[in-house]
């Protein structure tokens, strides 16, 4: 194991992650428990015990989530584009009625 592997225990199972840059101990163990989280929620929710059917639903709600959030932050980067235009149209027009 790398000194920079996290090692954490899911489903009963001790598993070792690799090392993510930039992320902590502690960040890497939230990140785990949301994975738990979420296994335990498809799992009540559709009752479903194979575990390799767990992951993959849950992977794919995690990759839903972040399709989501790639979404409605692109269309926040084009609104924010948008308003600078305006404002900088707004500025030259006041100056150039300033001349």
């Amino acid at each position: 194991m790398n000194n920079n592997d996290f090692e954490a225990k899911v489903r009963g199972r001790v598993i070792k992650f690799p090392a993510v840059d930039g992320l902590t101990p502690i960040e890497l163990g939230a990140i785990v428990n949301q994975v738990e989280e979420k296994l335990d929620k498809i799992e009540e929710r559709l009752n479903i015990v194979d575990s390799s059917k767990l992951a993959i639903l849950a992977a794919f709600d995690f990759a839903v989530e972040l399709y989501n959030l790639r979404q409605r932050s692109e269309t926040n980067r084009e609104a924010d584009s948008k308003k600078i235009d305006d404002m900088v149209a707004c500025l030259e027009k006041t100056l150039e009625d300033g001349k």
